[in-house]
């Protein structure tokens, strides 16, 4: 059984935990980039990412569908200029706001509780991990390919450097 506050959050009921990931996005000094970026597209990418959660909730998505979608994603932010280090920074902010809000719709009274909200955010944890690992592959795929249709280095410097088996590596 779900808990309500994730319940609320998998059914669009809780546009809340939204506006709090833009706040904390906003309140982040170190990603100038992402604040860079309009309101509606974050949110827009927050909404998406949240039916991606629903779906890895209900086991209607695997991880290859939750994979390509954060590739593209990665790829997606790598052309507009977004470093890395903010995409995945801004990520972990929205997994904290979706897990902020289930622990805080949630009465913690007895030991069977507070286990299913355990359960709960290690699940949730568990697919913002993985979609920050298919963001970084997406966004490093983009750079590589890049590099390469640009002549920059030669394929065994590029190898060398990016290592990596990408997603759609081709």
């Amino acid at each position: 059984m779900l808990l309500k506050s994730l319940e609320d959050i998998l059914v669009g009921a809780a546009p809340g935990v939204g506006k709090r990931w833009l706040a904390k996005l906003r309140k982040a000094e170190n990603i100038s980039a992402i604040n860079g970026v309009e309101d509606a597209e974050l949110l827009s990418i927050h909404e998406e990412i949240v039916r991606k959660l629903g779906r890895w909730f209900d086991k209607s998505a695997d991880k290859n569908e939750i994979g390509a979608f954060f590739v593209m994603v990665g790829k997606e932010y790598c052309a507009q200029g977004i470093p890395l280090s903010e995409l995945t920074f801004a990520l972990n902010l929205d997994r904290k706001a979706v897990n902020e809000y289930i622990v805080e719709g949630e009465d913690l009274e007895g030991a069977h509780r507070i286990y299913a909200l355990m359960e709960v955010a290690d699940q949730v944890g568990d697919f913002f991990f993985l979609g920050s690992y298919y963001l970084t592959k997406g966004y490093l795929e983009d750079t590589f390919k890049r590099i390469r249709s640009e002549q920059c280095l030669d394929d065994g410097t590029l190898n060398r450097y990016f290592p990596d088996d990408f997603f759609f590596k081709d």
